[in-house]
């Protein structure tokens, strides 16, 4: 399944946030936002459920190729913060 528009115009706007999880992946160096961002433009939607803690109303998993080429599976959900919306992310690499 295609990667909805909704979250394509999320992150070319640059409106995601990451988790905690996410944060620590990044500072470890082996990928870059620019990875992440470039594996979820680039990717594909491999499930589709309800977000069991009701902070959104999906959760998405995606995996797509980092810029290297490696893959990287994230999960985000679309979620309303300070009247903003925003694409929450937390990611690994694609085993």
């Amino acid at each position: 399944m295609q990667v909805p528009q909704e979250i394509l115009r999320l992150i070319q706007q640059r409106r995601y946030l990451f988790s905690s999880k996410a944060r620590d992946q990044l500072n470890d160096g082996r990928f870059l936002t620019e990875d992440l961002v470039h594996s979820i433009i680039h990717g594909r939607v491999t499930k589709k459920e309800r977000d069991e803690t009701g902070k959104a109303r999906y959760k998405y998993t995606i995996i797509g190729p980092a810029i290297s080429g490696e893959q990287i599976y994230s999960c985000g959900k679309i979620v309303h913060l300070d009247r903003k919306t925003y694409f929450v992310i937390t990611f690994h690499e694609s085993r």
